[in-house]
Formats: structure tokens, C-alpha cells, sequence
């Protein structure tokens, strides 16, 4: 998971008009669902937001399943609310509450083995469940417990395990573990196909991390290992970069990986 910036999105031209009027319509007792056209066509927007058209809440490109929106709030039945839900309906066509979000990210299904369950569907818990909006009012009353990519430092809560690209939680504050866990859960990061793709991606990071290592202390003396160095920093640096899949994960990972004797790690962590 990284930063998603939202004040950067643009809408087609009519887009404002089309969702005012779904909204009132909805407002009004109309399905939500009956304009889902309105949402949809912001899916390539929303899209280019994250480079390689990535899922917003596992970083895995396009190709892991047809991405869709996500209504981080559902726009329709709560599964989590202690009370009948009917949805932040009120929310439907407000872009703000938009995620980009594939397949098993979204949809709640089992894996392919079926030996786990995950996707968010109607997935909407609060820490506090007592501050939950039934009606319009400030989102601020609500603390989720789900991790959002559009708050700005919450992705950092997330890491994987370098030994199974497993996904984890990066800290031990009982809050901020709980937030990641259930994330994991919700988001179905713990997808094991998914998994494996991530650990082959660490693999690979580790072992560019060791050559680098090894390498830099001859680097200082040294032009032609100086060269095979920066070569080498320059694959870490692209691991780590928003295109890369599994990106957050493995700048997790390369922190680990700091030392006094290594400086350049923590530089290529700023750069």
C-alpha cells in the first residue's frame, strides 16, 4: 500500500452534473446500483492516479483481476454496524469515498485453494463502533479501523514477512496492529497466490541489498566497483519506487536493512 494523493484526481467534463443528480435521486430512494455508471466511469481516473494502474490497497497491477471502484464507506448494506445499515448512501457518488480496487481486494471470495476468505464487500468496521454515521454528519466522528491509502502516512502500517512475502503489521501499538490485521483480513492481503508474489519480489530485493553490501565498502577506493555499485543501488531504488509492485512492503524491508556502516541504504529510503 502507498499514498494516494485525491486532490489530484480530475473528472470528465458533466461528471460533477451527473453525479448531483444520481445523488438526489438516490437521496430520493432510488438503488444506488441503478447508477453505477456514474462511479464506473471514473475507474480510468481513478486509475491514474497510481502508476501502473495499480490496486490501491495491495499494489498489484491491473492484471491480477479486473480492477473496479471501491466505496471505502459502502454505499449500500454495513456487514460490520451494530444497527440495521442501509449504506452511506448519502456518500454513493462522492469521489472522495472512491478507492481503485481489484478484484479480490474488493469482492469477498474465497482463494483458490480454498483456505482463505477476504475481499471487503459490505467490510466497514470503526474502532469505536458507538461513533458510527447513519446519516450525513462529519466523517471525523468515525475512526476506521481499516488502513486507507488516502491518509497520508497509514500505509506505513503495513509490511511483509522477507521469509514469505506475507503480509504484516509494522508496529506493536496495539491500535495500530489492530488497524493492520484486520486490514490484512478485509483487503485479503493474506491472498497466498498473491503472497508468493510478493515474496519472490523480497527475494530479489535481499539479495540486491547483500551484492550492495558487499559492495560498497570497495566502492570508496575503487571506480570500477564504484560503478557496479550505483548500478546495484539503482535496481534497490526502483524496487522501492511507486511503479514497482509491492512497493511499501519493501521500502518495510529495506528499513530493516539500515546499518551505521551503510549509509547509503537510509539515503536510498529519502532519495
Amino acid at each position: 500500500m502507498r499514498y494516494i494523493d485525491q486532490d489530484e484526481l480530475r473528472l470528465p467534463d458533466g461528471w460533477t452534473d451527473r453525479a448531483q443528480a444520481a445523488s438526489v435521486a438516490v437521496l430520493a430512494g432510488a438503488d444506488p446500483d441503478d447508477y453505477a455508471g456514474v462511479w464506473r466511469d471514473l475507474k480510468d481516473f481513478l486509475a491514474d492516479l497510481f502508476p501502473e494502474k495499480k490496486c490501491w490497497y495491495c499494489e498489484t497491477p491491473v492484471d491480477r483481476a479486473d480492477n473496479a471502484v471501491d466505496h471505502f464507506r459502502p454505499k449500500g448494506r454495513v456487514g460490520d454496524a451494530a444497527n440495521i445499515h442501509t449504506g452511506y448512501r448519502w456518500l454513493a457518488f462522492d469521489p472522495r469515498n472512491f478507492r481503485y480496487a481489484c478484484t479480490f481486494c474488493n469482492s469477498r471470495r474465497k482463494g483458490i485453494e480454498g483456505l482463505t476468505v477476504g475481499g471487503k464487500a459490505d467490510r466497514f468496521p470503526l474502532l469505536n463502533e458507538a461513533n458510527r454515521l447513519y446519516a450525513a454528519g462529519p466523517l471525523s466522528q468515525e475512526t476506521p479501523e481499516l488502513l486507507d491509502p488516502c491518509q497520508l502516512h497509514e500505509w506505513e502500517l503495513l509490511g511483509c514477512r522477507q521469509e514469505n512475502g506475507k503480509p504484516c503489521a509494522t508496529s506493536q501499538d496495539p491500535v495500530e496492529k489492530k488497524r493492520a490485521e484486520t486490514s490484512i483480513e478485509v483487503y485479503h492481503l493474506h491472498y497466498e497466490p498473491t503472497c508468493k508474489k510478493r515474496h519472490a519480489v523480497s527475494v530479489q530485493l535481499m539479495a540486491d541489498v547483500e551484492q550492495g553490501k558487499l559492495l560498497f565498502p570497495l566502492s570508496r577506493t575503487d571506480n570500477a566497483m564504484q560503478e557496479l555499485f550505483t548500478i546495484v543501488a539503482r535496481k534497490i531504488r526502483r524496487a522501492i519506487d511507486r511503479k514497482a509492485v509491492f512497493s511499501g512492503e519493501m521500502i518495510f524491508l529495506l528499513k530493516g536493512q539500515r546499518h551505521v556502516d551503510h549509509p547509503w541504504i537510509q539515503k536510498l529510503l529519502e532519495a
